[in-house]
């Protein structure tokens, strides 16, 4: 076989492997925590996502899942394009690893660099960081897809197709920054760094720079038309996405996560709204908690590959691409320093996987170097990355990750028939949207955030206009003073009630809420954390367990027994002790079996109470392994 068959044997069967592998255990039909139901709903209402709004990835994905749409449902369709992006991505991976190792190894065979490549594509979906976000309703892979193509972009430049490797990193680099702009940013330096053709060769031998400094050639290629080219479509992409944004925020969309439709509000979202107090805080003590979590996240991406990677940094920062070599490392150091420091828990770690899918570039040229010493190691590397695969295939399995429908199903299981609803727990809430907007799931219930507005001050009339119609002096009194106090709260989350007017009108709010439930005979309740708060402010006096939820009513108690006698399968699931984002959900049922020990106890009701200890003593069992492995969550 030629060598050109064989690349593009070798191609398809990449694509096909790493399209297939994160398929193989990825959950069916249900969401993961955090905001893959907000993603899913988005997605296909074709709105405004959490800041920075992710315009990329909600119009790239909604027009994935027409297509799509006569095979399969929006969370599998979505499940599958996150698995594609990873597939695309690795055979630009293919492609980058095949030519850097022609550069720093020019005189071994096009067979043995076509092998070596094969390993450095296939090793990232092996691991276990990039398997778990490769079946996961999120925007991770997408940023890796662009990633790629802006390194592809670069390799381009450096075999002198300077103005095709100039338009595709332009367009990388717009598309990275309207999906997952803070990845991209920190990309970009590193870029720069790489940008001169010629960024392979020694800085004063590289003819296009004419033997200058190498600042000096930067700001030569930056000058030059290519890069204008480049910048010029860069600048195209970004309108076109956000003024998408702009346009889609002037609707009334059945959910919205803020509104971008003025500027002052568009750069609100850009600059990452309330979220981005969290990285402008440093919390003493934070990095030292957080750093066995995230070594133990580099142990299992790379597990079998690390002696190849330590390897490849060495040889390329000895040779002609010792710049390709430290900015590729510094790159992951400068995220994993940035994640170190912030005190985050949901999807932590999946601001790692752009670092980690080009880090693994360095595993081509690792190989090559030890097959200096020994002959077979090209054979031992692609015989390790199934093993790889067996190893991380238990810790990514969510084939029985049933979080979405037990969810709602605890949900529907707790509430009458036209209840209100207030939660707390963001999971919960934002599956309850989507879950009623995608597919009708109990339109009969009025679920509300606790702040009552949840990501938008119009959600509640424009999803519930007959109990916005009975409350609307209360809510708008409120509104308009958060309005005064906290304006930026009104499109997105948050409530601060830190002034007496505030509070005055939320417990208004409340009220009229409650006035509202009275006189439509309808049950009012919400979960834990939503009455610990409500209680303390003295408007939920009383307390009836009512399955996951506790109700204000007696007589209006349901589905207590469902609650006790059912073991969520997902609690179980492997993936949950390693998932930081699990810990918020796991804190929110504790509260509620904790309630239900009391709440029997009190009653004398022995049997419930066996049940609710059983349930209790699960999930404090499973706290406790979290605790081992990610103590940074407990601290508090």
């Amino acid at each position: 076989m030629n060598t050109a068959r064989l690349r593009n044997l070798i191609r398809c069967v990449i694509f096909g492997l790493v399209l297939t592998i994160p398929l193989l255990n990825a959950p069916s039909g249900s969401l993961g925590f955090a905001d893959a139901a907000e993603f899913a709903l988005c997605v296909e209402l074709g709105s405004v996502a959490h800041p920075p709004g992710f315009p990329g990835y909600i119009l790239l994905a909604h027009g994935f899942v027409a297509l799509m749409s006569q095979l399969m449902g929006t969370i599998d369709a979505l499940v599958v394009f996150s698995a594609l992006c990873m597939a695309l991505a690795s055979l630009l991976l293919f492609r980058i690893t095949e030519s850097i190792c022609t550069t720093v190894f020019p005189g071994e065979s096009s067979t043995r660099r076509i092998l070596v490549a094969t390993a450095s594509s296939l090793a990232p979906i092996t691991g276990a960081t990039l398997w778990h976000w490769s079946h996961a309703v999120e925007v991770y892979t997408l940023q890796v897809l662009f990633s790629c193509m802006l390194l592809h972009g670069i390799v381009l430049r450096q075999e002198g197709n300077v103005r095709s490797g100039s338009l595709w990193a332009g367009l990388a680099i717009g598309l990275g920054l309207a999906n997952h702009h803070l990845s991209m940013v920190f990309l970009l330096p590193f870029t720069l760094l790489l940008w001169p053709v010629g960024w392979l060769r020694t800085p004063f031998t590289a003819p296009t720079r004419n033997n200058k400094q190498p600042v000096q050639g930067i700001l030569e290629s930056l000058r030059s038309r290519e890069t204008v080219y480049a910048a010029g479509l860069t600048l195209a992409v970004l309108l076109l996405f956000y003024g998408w944004m702009m346009i889609i925020s002037t609707g009334n969309q059945a959910f919205a996560f803020g509104s971008a439709d003025t500027i002052s509000r568009l750069v609100y979202h850009l600059s990452g709204g309330a979220w981005i107090k969290n990285t402008q805080s440093v919390v003493k003590g934070i990095a030292g908690l957080r750093l066995p979590y995230f070594m133990n996240l580099i142990a299992y991406q790379f597990l079998l590959m690390s002696a190849f990677i330590l390897a490849g940094f060495i040889v390329l920062s000895r040779s002609s691409a010792k710049r390709l070599a430290w900015a590729l490392f510094g790159f992951f150091v400068l995220l994993l320093m940035y994640q170190l420091r912030i005190d985050q828990t949901a999807d932590t770690d999946a601001y790692l996987c752009v670092p980690f899918v080009l880090l693994s570039v360095l595993i081509g040229p690792g190989i090559l170097q030890l097959a200096h010493i020994r002959p077979w190691m090209p054979a031992t590397a692609l015989a390790l990355i199934p093993i790889q695969c067996m190893l991380n295939f238990p810790r990514t399995d969510l084939r029985d990750f049933n979080l979405g429908p037990a969810l709602m199903n605890d949900l529907s299981d707790a509430t009458p028939k036209g209840s209100v609803v207030l939660i707390a727990d963001w999971t919960t809430s934002i599956m309850a949207q989507q879950a009623r907007i995608s597919r009708d799931f109990r339109t009969d219930l009025c679920v509300l955030n606790y702040d009552v507005k949840f990501t938008h001050r119009d959600l509640l009339q424009r999803n519930h206009p007959e109990v916005y119609a009975a409350i609307a002096p209360e809510y708008e009194r409120l509104m308009d003073l958060l309005g005064q106090f906290h304006p930026e709260e009104l499109y997105n989350t948050g409530c601060t009630l830190d002034q007496p007017a505030l509070i005055a009108a939320y417990k208004s709010t409340i009220e009229a809420l409650q006035r509202y439930c009275r006189k439509k005979g309808v049950a009012f309740l919400a979960d834990p954390k939503a009455y610990v708060f409500l209680s303390q402010q003295g408007m939920f006096p009383i307390a009836h367990m009512s399955g996951s939820m506790i109700s204000n009513t007696a007589g209006n108690e349901k589905g207590n027994d469902a609650f006790l006698n059912k073991k969520h399968a997902w609690i179980d699931n492997t993936c949950v002790l390693n998932d930081p984002s699990s810990s918020d959900k796991l804190v929110d049922l504790e509260a509620a079996y904790d309630m239900h020990r009391r709440y029997w106890s009190a009653t004398g009701d022995t049997i419930r109470l066996a049940k609710a200890e059983t349930r209790y003593a699960e999930i404090k069992e499973r706290q406790k392994h979290m605790k081992e492995r990610m103590p940074f969550l407990f601290r508090r």
